[in-house]
């Protein structure tokens, strides 16, 4: 089998597993286990005086001017990349989230360009990346448009993303392609093990982010109380954040925060997932959801609202349901306590889907193969 040389574009050091939650590292590792020798670009550091200046200044205008998707950064970017990739010689360039990196990078080397995004996309879908400058947006455009253009094999982790890409973005449909990530967390348990037989007595939600509001922390706590009036016994665990003060509950279990880095924290995630019945979180907005393939990686079911590319992750009436944005605590409530009553003809089945779903799709084996084989195409064309 033959082994390619990949240079690996990330302005990030895809060895730290903390760094964008661990997908980097993991993508990295995925390649180096299925397609060959991987040269690791990063980290490059381009901010200066000058750039915080810039931001500060930005910061306190009603419109601000995004330097992460500038020409500004992008010619810093192909400079550096450039003298790190002269006189070497690679297969192929894979730009890891790192359109702003490679968009102006001079080479011949075909380029794999992944992401889970679009600029058109990201732009006012979240708060953080709104309110920008006229400038700004053209610039984030064109460049997306140029790293797009140039890529010889462009992947996305939802049709969402890649649909965004071929509609807005003219990419050439037959250079597109959909695969999804895998779970953030090394000690995946064996099929056995994800679907052995949970205690039935109390129903055990599980929520984790970091961001309550945004991942909706609120209809998460709503499902809980309407699930509690319906006679069910029910508990929510989040993970993750601290709720507002008025957020109370005998059932409501609180974890403010887990590093999944250190052995005896990871071993406590892990149980969480093995012990919980669902996974819940009815997210705003949200790209992909690494944490869908994790709780499908135990067998966990998982609610969610249909939003941006939650559809890669989570598949309707096979690892969880994705319910209206608009939907509240009452609509979770139902589908749980449909498919909880009746544990032996819907939620065990669904369990097992579930992990079969992880087992086909949602890991970093099929990723890397997946990859493997888009490169083998390519070369032997």
């Amino acid at each position: 089998m033959r082994q390619y040389k990949i240079a690996f574009l990330t302005s990030i050091d895809p060895r730290n597993k903390s760094a964008l939650s661990g997908s980097s590292h993991y993508i990295y590792k995925a390649l180096e286990k299925h397609v060959g020798d991987i040269d690791i670009l990063g980290p490059v550091n381009i901010e200066s005086w000058f750039t915080k200046i810039i931001a500060r200044i930005s910061n306190r205008l009603p419109w601000r001017y995004n330097l992460s998707h500038s020409y500004y950064f992008a010619l810093k970017y192909a400079n550096r990349f450039s003298k790190k990739i002269s006189g070497k010689q690679y297969d192929f360039i894979f730009a890891a989230r790192s359109s702003t990196e490679m968009s102006l990078l001079k080479t011949d080397i075909p380029i794999i360009y992944f992401s889970d995004t679009t600029f058109n996309l990201l732009y006012n879908y979240y708060d953080w990346f709104s309110n920008f400058m006229t400038i700004s947006v053209l610039e984030g455009n064109s460049i997306e448009r140029r790293s797009i253009n140039k890529s010889a094999i462009i992947i996305f982790s939802s049709d969402w993303a890649a649909q965004s890409a071929i509609e807005y973005y003219g990419a050439n449909p037959a250079k597109v392609h959909v695969i999804p990530f895998g779970p953030n967390i090394d000690n995946i348990p064996t099929r056995d093990d994800a679907l052995k037989v949970k205690d039935r007595e109390i129903c055990k939600l599980l929520f984790v982010g970091v961001e309550w509001e945004r991942k909706g922390g609120q209809i998460a706590f709503d499902t809980l109380l309407a699930l509690k009036k319906m006679g069910l016994n029910a508990s929510l665990t989040v993970l993750g954040c601290t709720p507002p003060d008025n957020i109370v509950d005998d059932d409501l279990i609180v974890i403010p925060f887990l590093n999944k880095n250190k052995e005896d924290e990871s071993k406590r995630f892990n149980a969480l997932f093995e012990e919980s019945h669902f996974f819940i979180l009815p997210t705003k907005q949200e790209c992909f959801g690494v944490v869908f393939c994790e709780a499908s990686a135990f067998g966990l079911p998982s609610l969610t609202s249909d939003t941006g590319g939650i559809s890669g992750a989570v598949k309707n009436n096979i690892n969880g349901f994705r319910f209206n944005v608009s939907d509240g605590g009452d609509e979770y409530a139902t589908k749980v306590y449909s498919i909880f009553t009746d544990y032996e003809n819907k939620y065990t089945p669904l369990c097992v889907s579930s992990r079969e779903l992880y087992d086909k799709e949602l890991n970093w084996e099929a990723f890397g193969k997946s990859v493997r084989k888009l490169m083998n195409n390519y070369t032997d064309r």
